[in-house]
């Protein structure tokens, strides 16, 4: 199996870095102020509520919700009479992903490895909760990070006037690395998986196949050549890592596949693409 992954990761920078204490990370991630994550416990129904609260920044994530993320699982792991999470946004989004002060303030691969080693600890932590989970989507959507706390939780809900799930990481120059591929693969399957997060210029939504057919035949080569260019559109790294990143969650463990998530992810983290696209200020437009 190895001999398979040397394969694939021939083709990308991977990460060597060596792992960071986790309280050494918690520390870190606490520099990084800005909304956070309120949390009730209802006793009589047994249904707690988690809510993403940075409505000036339609719910982005910041370091210290990261740490309020993982105090409040905390909590419901040791929450005898708990039944039932319902995680949800702050007004009219879910979540639109990782802060941007916070990812230029951590803009390189050893803080982007920590801060996903820290989120997979975390978000495995949710998805491992003794309650029912379901991420309750509204608005514009859960989008880039928020698309990885969504499919922790076992639901998720969409209403009427949602935009729904976008895996939008390549805008930003980076794949998932909060284990959303290796999550997203074993939910929706490789082909899938794949088209949602690799098909940028259709926006990381839901679609109704991995599959594309050319309907007529002629100038057939001219056609696939503008469908590709169309289709496959960014930066050859950030493709060549999605892919990698796919095969190995169809290939190896889940947690084999999280580790080697990470490792794929933090070279691209202050990379050139995810720079050029901090520099614009391309936030899941």
């Amino acid at each position: 199996m190895w001999g398979l992954l040397k394969t694939q990761h021939r083709h990308i920078t991977y990460y060597t870095g060596p792992e960071t204490a986790h309280d050494e990370i918690r520390k870190m991630l606490l520099r990084s102020p800005g909304g956070q994550v309120d949390l009730i416990q209802n006793e009589d129904t047994g249904i707690a509520t988690l809510c993403l609260n940075h409505p000036d920044k339609r719910n982005a994530i910041s370091g210290k919700m990261m740490v309020d993320l993982e105090n409040a699982i905390n909590a419901l792991e040791t929450w005898e009479s708990g039944k039932g999470l319902i995680v949800y946004g702050n007004g009219q989004t879910f979540c639109s992903g990782g802060d941007l002060n916070m990812a230029r303030m951590f803009c390189n691969p050893d803080d982007g490895f920590r801060m996903a080693t820290y989120m997979q600890h975390v978000l495995g932590r949710l998805q491992r909760l003794p309650l029912l989970t379901a991420a309750l989507i509204e608005g514009t959507g859960a989008l880039g990070g928020g698309s990885e706390i969504a499919v922790s939780c076992d639901f998720r809900l969409f209403a009427n006037n949602t935009a729904g799930i976008g895996f939008v990481h390549s805008r930003m120059g980076i794949v998932p690395a909060w284990g959303g591929c290796t999550r997203l693969v074993s939910i929706v399957g490789y082909n899938r998986a794949l088209d949602l997060m690799a098909y940028r210029t259709r926006g990381g939504r839901t679609r109704s196949s991995g599959h594309r057919t050319m309907r007529r035949r002629g100038k057939q080569s001219s056609r696939s050549t503008r469908v590709a260019q169309v289709s496959f559109r960014g930066d050859v790294q950030v493709i060549r890592a999605l892919k990698a990143i796919c095969f190995n969650a169809t290939t190896i463990s889940c947690s084999e596949s999280l580790a080697h998530e990470k490792r794929i992810f933090a070279p691209l983290w202050g990379g050139p693409a995810n720079l050029t696209a901090l520099s614009k200020n391309i936030k899941h437009k």
